[in-house]
């Protein structure tokens, strides 16, 4: 089984270590998993693993945009935060159509229902897990964990 993360912008600190924990815990589930992200988030994600005990398996989220195929991944996980971030999310979930999860976060509740309305609007059958946060993680790895018994 493979696994893709999707990041975009590191504006929000709690994404990169929630990016980390997922690729663990999905890793821990026994799916082969890969992180796209843009450039800054690719250096964070990298940086927070020093020593590189969470082997993670990091690539360019544009490239792989242009070289995904339909089955390429079981599940998707997007870490949504901006437009931009549901745009990628919506493209790579009609793409791969395939179970997906959409962790929807932000200090605003009216970006997190803008966020959602674009999500659903796509015709998309994501999970979304919705929750204000910004700086502290913790929240978002609650929602994570709850959502992705789903698909244990």
């Amino acid at each position: 089984m493979k696994a893709l993360i999707l990041l975009g912008c590191p504006e929000i600190p709690a994404q990169t270590p929630m990016a980390v924990y997922a690729s663990n815990k999905l890793t821990k589930m026994g799916y082969d998993t890969t992180i796209a992200a843009n450039p800054a988030a690719s250096k964070l994600v990298r940086i927070s693993d020093p020593e590189e005990l969470y082997n993670l398996n990091l690539v360019d989220l544009e490239r792989t945009l242009g070289e995904i195929n339909e089955g390429d991944y079981d599940l998707l996980v997007g870490f949504v935060h901006k437009d931009a971030a549901a745009s990628f999310f919506v493209t790579f979930d009609q793409i791969l159509n395939t179970k997906s999860l959409a962790l929807v976060f932000s200090r605003d509740m009216d970006e997190i229902e803008e966020f959602v309305s674009m999500i659903e609007e796509s015709g998309s059958n994501a999970l979304i897990a919705t929750v204000r946060a910004f700086h502290n993680p913790s929240p978002i790895k609650v929602k994570f964990d709850k959502a992705i018994k789903e698909f244990e």
